[in-house]
């Protein structure tokens, strides 16, 4: 008899998951997507978080976790109306001035509003209004920065962000002994390469290029950005030349240390996934975490710890070294 009951187990659930309705089956096939956590100087890790059903894509939200996983909780569910941009989607989170939330909106197919969220008052201030952006590095409470925009000559360009504007790199720049333009370019792809992931600290720009993406854009269809060679790169902004640091095993996603000793490379390539930790003066590299795709590391405010998302699916806590 307990054999009978024990087969018949598997048959009575799915029994009662069809006639509770097709919105109890699809809650089971829905995905969970985790993007962008910021560790916030409250102590909290923010980030957006999407569910997608199996009827269509979902629309992201602001979310928080406490790091020892005590505690998480939704923070903003819909994207706050500006005059500019009063039907936004979250687009993307990153380090905001003072120690509060920076949160991009996607504004139209190619506007970018990034506003400052303070999660203790619940207010926002307005930063930027600028084209198309995917990520913003700020090294400023009046918050200037960095950010990374797409062009035409390719889907990665690093630009200047001030007064609440993007702009282009007056001049390129000189790294190992090749000159080229950082931003992307609108018209001459030949002095463009691919400049991704901006990460920054004072006038200390950190970035990872592709040198071999010279003179071969925008890519064509058979040329994945996988297929190139990676570096990351130091540039004191300003000066004429930068500095190769590295080779990196795959695209990928920065962070620098609040003493800027180190940078995290959090690695999603097609071939190798995995987070690296790079001593900024050596250049020595140590993979940290292994395994998946890693996107989006951001360090503790001390610096002892960072988070990630692996594979999209989750946070990640590791010890810095």
């Amino acid at each position: 008899m307990r054999a009978l009951r024990t087969a018949l187990t598997p048959v009575l659930v799915l029994a009662v998951i069809l006639l509770g309705g097709c919105g109890r089956v699809s809650g089971l096939l829905d995905r969970v997507s985790l993007f962008h956590p910021v560790w916030a100087a409250d102590g909290w890790v923010y980030y957006l978080r999407e569910v997608t059903s199996t009827s269509g894509s979902g629309v992201a939200e602001v979310w928080r976790q406490r790091p020892d996983g005590s505690a998480e909780e939704p923070v903003l569910r819909r994207a706050p109306a500006v005059s500019t941009c009063e039907a936004g989607l979250f687009s993307f989170l990153f380090a905001g001035p003072g120690g509060d939330l920076g949160v991009a909106l996607e504004c139209g197919w190619d506007e970018t509003e990034l506003l400052s969220y303070s999660p203790a008052d619940k207010t926002f201030e307005p930063l930027a209004s600028t084209r198309f952006l995917t990520e913003a590095a700020l090294v400023n409470r009046g918050g200037g920065g960095y950010v990374e925009a797409p062009r035409e000559c390719g889907p990665g360009g690093v630009q200047l962000l001030a007064d609440g504007k993007a702009y282009e790199f007056g001049s390129p720049v000189t790294v190992g002994g090749v000159t080229f333009n950082l931003s992307g370019g609108d018209t001459d792809c030949e002095s463009t390469v691919l400049a991704r992931s901006p990460a920054a600290l004072g006038e200390r720009l950190f970035f990872i290029t592709a040198p071999d993406s010279l003179g071969r854009l925008p890519l064509p269809p058979e040329v994945s950005p996988d297929d190139l060679t990676w570096h990351l790169t130091e540039w004191a902004v300003g000066s004429a030349t930068a500095r190769f640091i590295t080779e990196l095993p795959g695209l990928a996603d920065l962070a620098v240390s609040p003493d800027g000793r180190s940078v995290i490379a959090a690695v999603a390539s097609d071939h190798v996934g995995g987070v690296w930790s790079v001593d900024v003066r050596t250049g020595k590299k140590t993979r940290i975490a292994g395994g998946a795709r890693a996107y989006h590391p951001s360090f503790s405010p001390d610096g002892k710890r960072f988070v990630y998302v692996e594979k999209l699916e989750r946070l990640k806590f590791a010890e810095a070294r």
